[in-house]
């Protein structure tokens, strides 16, 4: 039985929890590339592996979590969630030519049909999430 009432009315639904190890983010890539292809959706793969490395990496470093990752589809769009247990909401910062960093949220505006942040709904912390159709 499926508690979260986001998952509860999907279409299908994959769930995955990562400790807070940067090497595991490669695991996330090829597992949620995986649930697509499996569920008919390779054609989102390349951009929903992308967001979601990138909201995995946020968590894993700034807030230096564990992090589950929920995908879900209803009526042909997908949406990631990526929670972690820290409080602070993610902002999009200025990223300089040279900069490694600061360009994760930029990413997700621009590729993802929606985003937003959510409380999580159980526990603390937080839920940053995507859409994509």
């Amino acid at each position: 039985m499926c508690e979260d009432p986001q998952l509860s009315g999907a279409d299908w639904w994959y769930t995955l929890r990562i400790p807070a190890q940067t090497w595991m983010i490669s695991v996330v890539r090829s597992s949620l590339r995986l649930a697509l292809q499996r569920h008919g959706r390779p054609d989102l793969a390349d951009t929903a592996c992308l967001l979601a490395t990138e909201l995995v990496t946020n968590g894993v470093v700034h807030a230096k979590s564990p992090v589950t990752v929920h995908l879900s589809c209803r009526s042909r769009t997908l949406r990631v969630d990526v929670h972690d247990v820290g409080s602070q909401v993610p902002a999009r910062r200025g990223a300089g030519v040279d900069d490694e960093s600061g360009r994760g949220l930029t990413l997700v505006e621009g590729c993802a049909t929606a985003w937003g942040v959510s409380p999580a709904p159980q526990g603390a912390g937080k839920a940053v999430w995507f859409t994509l159709t």
